[in-house]
């Protein structure tokens, strides 16, 4: 009985055991909600990384799947990519969100070594999220590979759409697509006001005090949110001193968590275990950012500093000379020149400092003492972004309700993002209110009716449907449509009478030219024939039934001089 319970209790503890283990793998893999290996040809587990990759063909349906060879030591999502060669004005991916979430976005471009399979450059092409321009994308000859981040807040958006719209050389492409679910109340300037939200794009973000030796970037699992931290070292950077706080760090393994697992305690941002291990330390810790992007005014930046010398008593430091932190970012921009941090430090939790301030050509940031010193600084990471505002522009709800089934009729389903915003689809224009105004189908090889929804897009002022292999009846609910001046049907197989409603409307310029099976009606039930291309190569050009009227008349005069010819 003893070694039953014996056994029992062993059993148990492996379960316990294993559901510890299960739950903390669950916890370092859930914010890691996607991750798209475009172009690659199916779903795989990065083993190095512990990232399950994912094709993009739930995402889009256009673009060209290459893969390529490659001899240089890169991550295998970077050996593969999508190249979008049709020519259209944007391409679209359409990411699945959580309402009320902050997000990391990421992206990477890698247009290969040179190999056959390798992207053809010069290339050119801009990236937006939304209707927000992102980055532009432009290479003559360099091949390095380009890493993009931002950071935004959903709101009560559940999906995102990443675009690449085209540019004036070569073909966009894509190589990877990564979603990250970040704390709810972190990097708070995304979500500080719904009417005027703002979104991210990352500048730098850095691990201060890395050896030498350890001069390649971390992310996952190192960070429990995959942001990626890349070394300060020089030449970029400044030769500072660097402290080492492994011997403290070593045995604490809460420092990439919150105090609860849901993230959701504190408005701070947080820095994983390695990043705090090691510091710069010295009395002046200044450095200078390039500014890379003209586009805004406006920097967010944050200091992640925590002590971790082993010879430093901190509770002596903080009872008589608490460490003051000087931090600038400028220079000389108004209110924002200067904010003077009093902080003490703590060998129990990080310190974050998040300060906001504006531009100028070169960005110098100032760590030093107010007062002092009594004691070298330290500084253990440090990261900052651009900031800038939300372009909330979308096309006006109802019509894109009404495109979407307009899309459903045609199977135009693969045309994906807003459709006239950040630029509009190649098929319709929009004006200045966000309404469709141009439906442009010529020649798309459409088949079927035409749908009778086109009709509740009331302010068209032009509808093209021409070369196209549509059937049935011209819809009478298209005479509703006021604006419209413009309505091009030739060479499509409709039959059945045009309607006189449309033949009345003042000012329409309707061709039908081409369908051998449309007639006009006439008052007494006769009817008139449309003629072919091969009969008329002028269009039919209707202003107003009476106009058809006269033409049909004629028709029928000289008809009857033919028939009383005849007998004469």
């Amino acid at each position: 009985m003893e070694k039953r319970a014996y056994y029992s209790l062993r059993l148990l503890s492996c379960i316990c055991m294993l559901t510890v283990i299960n739950a903390q793998t669950q916890l370092n893999t859930r914010f890691l909600v996607l991750s798209i290996d475009c172009g690659a040809a199916s779903p795989y587990n990065d083993s190095t990384l512990g990232i399950e990759w994912q094709t993009d063909q739930m995402y889009i349906s256009t673009g060209t799947s290459v893969q390529m060879k490659e001899d240089v030591d890169l991550p295998k999502h970077l050996y593969s990519y999508t190249s979008f060669t049709s020519g259209r004005s944007k391409d679209c991916y359409t990411l699945p969100l959580k309402t009320e979430t902050t997000y990391l976005l990421r992206v990477r471009l890698f247009p290969g070594s040179g190999g056959t399979s390798s992207v053809a450059l010069p290339v050119d092409f801009n990236v937006t999220v939304n209707s927000n321009h992102w980055f532009n994308y432009s290479a003559d000859n360099d091949r390095n590979e380009v890493i993009q981040e931002s950071i935004f807040y959903s709101f009560q958006k559940n999906e995102v759409d990443v675009c690449l719209l085209k540019g004036t050389r070569g073909a966009p492409f894509i190589n990877s697509i990564e979603l990250r679910i970040l704390p709810t109340t972190s990097y708070a300037e995304t979500k500080s006001q719904q009417d005027h939200p703002s979104f991210l794009v990352l500048g730098d973000r850095l691990n201060m005090g890395t050896k030498p030796t350890d001069n390649k970037p971390f992310r996952f699992p190192d960070d429990d949110f995959d942001r990626i931290w890349w070394p300060a070292l020089p030449p970029k950077y400044p030769p500072y001193s660097r402290a080492d706080g492994s011997s403290i760090l070593s045995n604490l393994t809460f420092f990439n968590y919150y105090p609860d697992y849901e993230y959701d305690l504190t408005s701070e941002n947080w820095a994983p275990n390695r990043t705090l291990i090691d510091a710069w330390i010295g009395e002046d810790l200044s450095f200078n950012i390039t500014r890379e992007r003209v586009d805004t005014e406006r920097i967010v930046a944050t200091f992640y500093y925590m002590e971790i010398r082993p010879d430093v008593d901190v509770s002596l430091l903080n009872s008589t000379n608490p460490e003051e932190i000087f931090n600038s970012v400028g220079p000389g921009q108004t209110d924002y020149d200067y904010q003077v941090i009093k902080s003490r430090l703590d060998t129990s939790f990080q310190k974050v400092i998040t300060i906001n301030g504006n531009l100028d050509a070169m960005i110098t940031v100032n760590v030093s003492y107010l007062f002092g010193p009594f004691l070298k600084i330290i500084l253990n990471g440090f990261e900052y972004y651009y900031l800038y505002e939300v372009d909330l522009r979308s096309t006006y709800s109802p019509d894109r309700k009404i495109l979407k089934s307009i899309q459903a009729s045609f199977g135009l389903e693969d045309w994906k993002g807003d459709p006239c915003y950040p630029v509009a689809w190649d098929w319709l224009t929009c004006d200045p209110g966000s309404r469709i105004q141009t439906l442009n189908l010529t020649g798309m090889k459409l088949s079927g009716p035409i749908p009778e929804d086109i009709s509740s897009l009331p302010e068209l002022t032009e509808i093209y449907l021409d070369n196209n292999n549509l059937s049935g009846h011209i819809p009478l609910s298209l005479a509703s449509l006021t604006k419209l001046k413009i309505l091009k049907l030739d060479n499509n197989q409709l039959t059945g009478d045009i309607p006189r409603e449309l033949l009345e409307m003042p000012g329409l310029i309707l061709t039908v030219r081409g369908n051998p099976g449309l007639v006009f009606a006439r008052v007494n039930g006769s009817v008139s024939p449309v003629p072919s291309p091969a009969e008329s190569s002028a269009p039919i050009r209707s202003s107003s039934y009476p106009d058809v009227l006269y033409r049909m008349m004629l028709f029928e005069f000289l008809l009857w001089i033919c028939v009383l010819g005849s007998f004469l």
